[in-house]
This record gives C-alpha cells, structure tokens and sequence, in this order.
C-alpha cells in the first residue's frame, strides 16, 4: 500500500495495531495475526468500512470489545500468539488451566494452528485421563475420547463424586459397567490338590475353576481393584457400552450438549 508521498509500507516491518476492551482493560496489539490466523476476525476486519466512519479498535474511545472474554484468558491466548509471530514474548504458559484459556478462545475464534498447538502442549503437561475426557467434550478434540476412557478404566483407585460431576452421570455409570465387566484369574491359596491352580472371580466371589465352588478365601475386599487391571485394554468394551462408531458425537449426545 502506498502513502501519500509515494513511499510504500514494508510488508514486515509496518504494524497495523488494533485496541480490544476485554473486561476492564484495554490491549493494543499487533492486527497481522488476529487477521492471519483466525477466521473469525478476518472475517471481521474484511466488512467494508463507510467513508467518515470511525473504525471500531482503532482508538481506546472506540474499542472491539469482546463480550463474555475473560481477561486472563485473552492473556493466554496473546502469549502464544505474539510468540509464534514475532518470538518476542518469553513467558509463555504454563500450567494446564493456561492452556486450556488458550485452547478455549482459540477454539471460539477459529485460530486452527494456534488450537492445534495448544492441543500439543496439554499432552506434553501430563493431562490426566478424566481431563482429557472434560475438554475432548468441551472443545471437539477428536483422537483423545477412547484412549481416556480407556486409561480412566484401568485405573485402580473407584471412580469419585467429584468426577462423575465433572463428566456427568451418564458417562461415569457408562466407564463404571466397563470397569466391572471384568474376569480376574487369581491364585487362590485354598485351591485343593484336585482342583486347578487358578480360581475365577465372577463379580461376587472366587470359584473354583474346575468344581465351580465358591472360594471365600480367595478374594479380600478393598478400596482398590487388583493393579493388574492396569494392563488390561478396555477399548472394545468401552464402544459397545456406548454403542457406538463415534463416540465424540455420542457422548456429547449423553451429556445433551
């Protein structure tokens, strides 16, 4: 583009700004990548403008302002933003719920590389199984659903409250049948000469393999499954327990969001 002197704008180095009131506070930032990287506000940026108009975000009296935005997550989602532009901003986030700030706006606003980095970067922070389940629901993130529902499975520790309110009733009773669908063969020390070495747990005792009595001595009750169960895979059983091919779609189906 050029001024009216004649001279030309670089194509790198002449900053376009755009101010944006997030809550109580102002942010004047670069445009380029707002307009580059999101759908949304290219689409916003691109509506055609009426002479002796002013534009909205080119002023602090005249701000975009970006309603239902939390201060803190905008914040986030710049952080990785300017990052990946221009490499000047060190303090990247940190911990899970900084990038979750930044996988929920980058989501709204269809940023899909800057999505897709944050989806990297809560794998790489150890994000646990019932986490993964919450924001794979949350934000659409095909190819987490099965692999936490499978690790959530094979955990030892029961299921609690607080999860199953995070999750909701339908998923968490869904996991729990999965998780009780279980054959355990275990040693039993009260296996006579005659018998098989091994004994059965049906879901309400231990039997015998081979005379098909139940053994009361071989299973102790505990507030933890045997951790053997940890190298089991569950991931048949979980898609017929939720019968089906997808089960994005079905699962967001049974929280009926």
């Amino acid at each position: 583009m050029a001024t009216n002197n004649g001279a030309s704008r670089h194509s790198d180095f002449y900053i376009s700004t755009v101010i944006f009131l997030v809550e109580d506070s102002l942010f004047r930032v670069p445009r380029e990548p707002f307009q580059q990287e999101s759908d949304v506000f290219c689409d916003m940026f691109s509506l055609p403008q009426g002479d002796g108009i002013v534009v909205e975000g080119s002023s602090d009296e005249i701000p975009i302002q970006l309603h239902g935005t939390s201060k803190d997550d905008f914040e986030q989602l710049l952080k990785v933003l300017l990052h990946r532009k221009y490499g000047s901003q060190p303090n990247l986030p940190q911990s899970i719920e900084q990038w979750t700030s930044v996988l929920k706006l980058s989501t709204a606003w269809s940023f899909e590389k800057l999505r897709q980095v944050s989806i990297n970067a809560l794998m790489e922070s150890g994000i646990g199984a019932v986490d993964r389940v919450v924001l794979s629901q949350q934000y659409d993130i095909k190819g987490w659903l099965l692999p936490a529902l499978n690790e959530w499975a094979k955990r030892p520790e029961p299921i609690t409250l607080e999860e199953v309110s995070r999750v909701g009733i339908d998923i968490a009773i869904g996991l729990a049948s999965v998780r009780e669908r279980v054959t355990v063969k275990a040693s039993c020390s009260c296996c006579r000469p005659a018998c098989e070495p091994e004994c059965e747990y049906w879901g309400d005792g231990c039997y015998h393999s081979a005379t098909q009595e139940r053994c009361n001595n071989g299973v102790a009750v505990g507030s933890r499954r045997d951790p053997g169960m940890q190298d089991c895979d569950f991931s048949d059983q979980i898609r017929s327990t939720f019968s089906t091919f997808d089960m994005q779609t079905t699962l967001t189906m049974l929280r009926g969001t």
